[in-house]
């Protein structure tokens, strides 16, 4: 039975109830689902009277920005997970481009730019759920995000389906560049095949040649991929011990935390190799936290390689935790810690990286946006979308991959800028050629036909125990 038909039934029972007619309604609030939730083995909630997989419709999309956003303007959709992932700051750099763009679109007597948010951290049914939402209730031209690849992976089958382009900052699968559309997923953060070899580089060469080499990695495209990366980048690592665990969100992260716990426990029940490679996402700090004391022993200590997922400040707040004697042990574990993740262009001779620092901090002063590897990167990939959308004139999502494939020439002398004081004349370049690119402040930013960013720069990054940061240096 359709929605329509199910509230034509229940209005008509509720005038012919004195009749007898039967009430066809499942559920008034959550906790009517349980029973059903429990023959399905599904969280289930109770939208529009029924139980269904996944939050409510009405709750994934409560935010648009800016509030009071006036009935003309452009919707463009984001994805986030700000309660159990690491979105905040990169929200905040989605609002800040928005604000920048906005004050040029004012003054030049164009529509605005509205956000519509949807949080997506209740269950893992909730990101195709807000894409639907976002398309086909709120009209949205594009979408931003979502964050990590295996979350496309849950939209990918809809995005072809409905034609509207997304842009993530940080889905980095190679398995991504696969997908069976161009023009659709784009991404400003680079594919893991470029990513890999840098993380590979890492690795201790006396492990390599000593083979003892372990790898942990969430099992998802993301993870898989950066394992494949890793290991065609260096034929000579054989990982042994080679783990995989699960991660989830909201109602399916209990039965994710276990996997993880689990999987740690055969880990430890082995010796330890001279260094682990573990590639990680929202359960980055549950896995270090499971990895103190584990290795450090060892001669010589364990060391502990990290890809760019394990890079957030909720890694860092592990330092706070516990007793003196906790911390000193969070400490060893932390300090022997080595990653990698996508950089951003410090040395740009027109301060973008370092104009972008400082509006942030003006905007958000008690925020930090070099604790997250991909503030940077939300903050392009809103002013490549944003850029389109103004350089569309006639606004749709078509036009929006048009003209996001205009920023398709790495090698482009004259480049177009992000930023308030440039983002007009980025619009009427991008709207009159092609053959063009963004100077943005993760680097140079262009696309492949597919949506694949076709190059980008990456930095080695510690933890500074003491201070409680990260220290980040270009890769080599």
């Amino acid at each position: 039975m359709t929605r329509n038909l199910l509230r034509l039934s229940l209005s008509v029972c509720a005038v012919l109830s004195a009749a007898g007619c039967k009430d066809l309604s499942e559920c008034v609030v959550d906790s009517d689902c349980q029973g059903r939730a429990a023959s399905t083995s599904q969280t289930l909630f109770c939208s529009d009277n029924m139980c269904v997989v996944g939050s409510p419709r009405a709750s994934l999309c409560k935010e648009i920005y800016p509030a009071g956003s006036s009935s003309n303007a452009t919707a463009v959709g984001v994805l986030v997970n700000t309660v159990t992932g690491s979105d905040q700051l990169r929200l905040q750099s989605v609002k800040l481009a928005v604000d920048e763009m906005n004050t040029g679109l004012s003054a030049a007597g164009k529509p605005p730019l509205a956000l519509h948010i949807c949080e997506t951290s209740a269950t893992n049914a909730d990101m195709l759920k807000s894409y639907q939402v976002l398309v086909n209730d709120r009209q949205a031209v594009a979408v931003i995000g979502p964050s990590g690849s295996g979350n496309v992976s849950l939209i990918s089958a809809e995005v072809i389906h409905q034609g509207v382009p997304i842009m993530s900052w940080s889905a980095s699968s190679r398995t991504i560049s696969d997908l069976p559309a161009a023009g659709l997923f784009f991404r400003t953060v680079p594919s893991d095949l470029l990513q890999g070899p840098v993380l590979a580089r890492q690795i201790p060469a006396a492990a390599v040649t000593g083979n003892s080499v372990g790898m942990f990695v969430v099992d998802d495209s993301y993870g898989q991929g950066m394992r494949q990366a890793v290991l065609g980048a260096n034929a000579a690592i054989a990982p042994k011990p080679s783990l995989t665990y699960k991660e989830g969100v909201g109602t399916d992260e209990p039965a994710a935390v276990k996997s993880l716990n689990d999987t740690l426990g055969i880990l430890k029940a082995q010796a330890a190799p001279q260094a682990l490679v573990t590639i990680s996402n929202l359960f980055s700090d549950k896995l270090l936290a499971g990895l103190v004391g584990y290795g450090t022993a060892s001669t010589p200590a364990m060391s502990v390689i990290m890809a760019d997922g394990a890079k957030s400040t909720k890694v860092l707040d592990l330092l706070s935790v516990g007793t003196p004697a906790e911390q000193m042990a969070m400490k060893t574990n932390l300090g022997r810690v080595i990653g990698t993740a996508p950089g951003v262009d410090k040395l740009n001779a027109n301060g973008i990286y370092n104009g972008f620092l400082a509006a942030f901090g003006a905007r958000w002063p008690t925020s930090d946006p070099r604790t997250s590897a991909f503030s940077a990167y939300a903050y392009d990939a809103a002013y490549a979308v944003g850029i389109a959308i103004c350089a569309a004139g006639d606004v749709t999502p078509a036009r929006v991959s048009e003209y996001l494939l205009h920023l398709n020439n790495f090698q482009s002398v004259d480049k177009v800028q992000v930023g308030q004081s440039s983002f007009l004349n980025a619009c009427n370049r991008i709207a009159a050629s092609a053959g063009l690119a963004l100077q943005g402040a993760t680097g140079v930013v262009s696309f492949t036909p597919h949506g694949d960013r076709e190059q980008g720069l990456y930095e080695k990054w510690t933890i500074d125990t003491v201070n409680k940061a990260f220290v980040s240096t270009p890769a080599m």
